[in-house]
């Protein structure tokens, strides 16, 4: 039997939380957890620990869709996780996971609960229940769990077809290929809202977004194109769309746009969401009966185009993932009022982190002379983003020089640090202390304990942007490599912690280290030098 139930939070926002035995226990938004996005509600989810079986059962009670290892969790469902089974709070977000102490010896007893068995809870019946639940509850049932593997497709609504484990959506995959195709973005090009709200309010809250559209594709079609919609919808991976729910509409939009066009759906948030090319690839390889594109005559037409606001009358672009997208893949783009009100091209903001002028010819430090190690017994204490480099230059460039690397993410907290710290000094030891260290309060802890036994600090401060950090995350992210989510709210935090280290602090002296890609293959390197964030 265990004596310990730890839930550990994998971005260090907040200690360790013990769940007690055979004890509900809730967490949401709270001091404790220190969640503070509104999206989050203050009870989110109820766990539940038996150190006897060492499994935890974790029942979504919040309006947003939790995650369970990156699957979600949808409202009254509940899963059994074991040892080292991951939690999202929110889909995507604030990633903790499930530690028991001492951990199980072998796995008979966790195997009695398979890892992320997810259980429908029962409908009730009863005038008690509102409406709007009762809808709730039959889209969710609605939507079929993602099973298959890359290569395996299965059918689901007619004419539609899921790949990737449902993370693409594909309809008339077989329809007749074409040398030139004509690629739409859906929301806010082909269609707008009934309502006149940003956002549908359902499935029907939908219309033609110019009267001009439907003749545009029609002409376009006779012309010898191909029609094909790509659109991210995110949406059905939190939960806030369902698979049927979105099948249908487009499904109603084609039969109104009255010719025959393909569509592709990207449900979450990975390798075929725009910017990145995944839509385009599975269309150019699978989905248009082995005949050669014409990039030349094929066209991309999105409203995520970078526009600035123009005046009170036009809000600026929410995005610029269209544009990212079309030039990624190399396809002349349009906005839609360009495209099919003929107006004159309109005027964009690129981002300021472009992956292209990306320079891997820069010398690793400013300045180009510095030495490592400088002193007999060093400290070295890193300063940068999640993202920006500091562990694969941990390991590449120090660790083989002897120093011992101390990883808050790996040990648990900067307390266990610095103890490592103080005992490898102890042993002759050099040491890196790899974390984010954005403030001088974070960077004081090591520097007092390195000068009580007389060994000098120097701080190696990351030349790189948020942007540039980000678009690092994300490309370890669409590359498989094995790493730790980082959601937009660490990188907020860590600017707004920052202050730019001092040699006043205590340091021996102060390096800026360069980002300096390596690649393993031109296919790796392609898909960096591509812009992978939407804005």
């Amino acid at each position: 039997m265990a004596r310990n139930c730890i839930l550990r939070c994998l971005n260090n926002l907040h200690p360790p939380i013990v769940l007690p035995h055979n004890q509900n226990y809730v967490i949401g938004r709270s001091k404790e957890t220190k969640i503070k996005s509104k999206r989050c509600s203050k009870a989110q989810v109820e766990l539940l620990s038996d150190y006897t079986s060492f499994t935890v059962t974790v029942r979504q009670i919040g309006p947003n869709v939790s995650g369970v290892n990156c699957k979600p969790l949808l409202y009254g469902n509940t899963a059994h996780l074991k040892h080292n089974d991951t939690l999202e709070i929110l889909l995507g977000e604030y990633d903790h996971r499930i530690e028991f102490e001492p951990p199980p010896e072998n796995t008979a007893a966790v195997n009695n609960h398979p890892t992320a068995c997810f259980e429908m809870p029962q409908r009730r019946s009863g005038a008690g229940k509102t409406e709007s639940k009762r809808n709730s509850s039959e889209e969710q049932k609605s939507r079929p769990e993602p099973k298959r593997s890359r290569t395996e497709a299965g059918s689901s609504e007619k004419g539609w077809e899921e790949y990737a484990d449902g993370a693409l959506l594909v309809f008339k995959k077989n329809m007749e290929g074409r040398a030139k195709v004509a690629c739409y973005d859906m929301d806010g090009t082909l269609i707008t809202t009934k309502s006149g709200k940003v956002f549908a309010q359902d499935y029907n809250d939908w219309k033609i977004i110019y009267a001009e559209v439907p003749g545009k594709l029609k002409q376009l079609y006779d012309d010898g194109y191909k029609i094909v919609i790509m659109s991210n919808q995110a949406g059905i991976a939190s939960g806030k769309h369902t698979v049927a729910g979105v099948q249908k509409k487009i499904g109603n939009i084609i039969d109104k746009l009255g010719v025959p066009i393909q569509a592709l759906v990207s449900t979450g948030k990975g390798e075929f969401r725009k910017p990145a090319i995944g839509m385009w690839t599975f269309l150019k390889n699978e989905a248009n009966g082995g005949i050669e594109i014409d990039m030349k005559e094929s066209m991309f037409v999105g409203d995520a185009a970078g526009r600035p606001a123009q005046g009170s009358k036009k809000k600026k672009d929410f995005s610029i993932s269209d544009r990212l997208f079309a030039l990624n893949v190399g396809l002349p783009f349009f906005t839609p009022e360009e495209h099919f009100l003929g107006t004159k091209a309109q005027t964009f903001n690129m981002p300021e982190f472009d992956p292209r002028a990306v320079d891997d010819s820069l010398p690793l430090f400013e300045p180009p002379s510095t030495k490592v190690p400088k002193h007999k017994v060093e400290v070295i204490i890193l300063v940068g983003y999640p993202g920006s480099g500091k562990s694969f230059f941990s390991s590449t460039h120090l660790a083989g020089l002897g120093y011992i690397q101390a990883n808050r993410d790996t040990v648990g907290s900067w307390q266990k640090c610095v103890s490592i710290m103080e005992k490898s000094l102890k042993d002759g030891k050099h040491v890196v202390i790899d974390n984010t260290n954005p403030d001088a309060e974070s960077r004081k802890r090591y520097i007092d304990a390195a000068k009580k036994l007389n060994v000098p600090v120097r701080c190696f401060v990351f030349n790189i942007s948020k942007d540039h950090s980000r678009h690092n995350n994300k490309f370890r992210e669409l590359s498989g490599a094995d790493h730790t989510k980082v959601n937009d709210m660490i990188y907020n935090m860590y600017k707004s912690k920052y202050n730019e280290p001092n040699i006043k602090e205590g340091f021996d002296d102060i390096v800026k280290v360069n980002f300096i890609p390596k690649f393993r293959t031109a296919k790796e390197e392609k898909l960096y030098r591509m812009f992978l964030l939407e804005k």
